[in-house]
């Protein structure tokens, strides 16, 4: 509506709802409280109704999700800004729109190759936090003069 373009063009919330009983919510709080819910046990990966969002917000965490104070005039365009679009995608499923968290990625181990070369200096063997700080690059160049061309 134009009310609501109007209110997001100039970031207010809109009023005559009645419901507020919270703070508006900023964009911490949004990405805060949107990674609480996509992280709860019981909707783990599970896509989240737009249309309960507001509802949530104000239950949950006492804040008024104002998607207009936010600039938008659209729940389903504000979640889509690149302040918090890595948290979900948002898709018309059925009769409405909704949140589908993103998985998050197990951590990877990072393991270096450099640390099991050993040669001739024992102490860039152990594994150890001096290792890390070992110029690699120079140690790898020493080590080139050992290969043999092929030709």
């Amino acid at each position: 509506s134009m009310v609501k373009d109007k209110h997001a063009e100039f970031q207010q919330a809109c009023s005559g709802t009645g419901r507020t009983k919270g703070s508006a919510v900023t964009w911490e709080r949004l990405r805060e409280c949107l990674q609480k819910i996509s992280n709860d046990t019981s909707s783990a990966g599970q896509p989240i109704p737009l249309s309960n969002l507001k509802r949530t917000f104000r239950s949950k965490f006492n804040v008024e999700l104002s998607e207009t104070a936010l600039g938008y005039a659209k729940l389903s365009e504000l979640l889509q800004d690149s302040r918090v679009s890595d948290l979900g995608e948002i898709k018309l499923q059925g009769h409405g729109y909704v949140m589908i968290p993103t998985q998050t990625k197990p951590k990877r181990n990072f393991i270096s190759l450099a640390e099991s070369l050993c040669m001739d200096e024992p102490a860039v063997c152990v594994p150890s936090p001096m290792a890390a700080q070992v110029d690699y690059g120079s140690l790898l160049q020493k080590r080139a003069g050992f290969v043999k061309p092929l030709c």
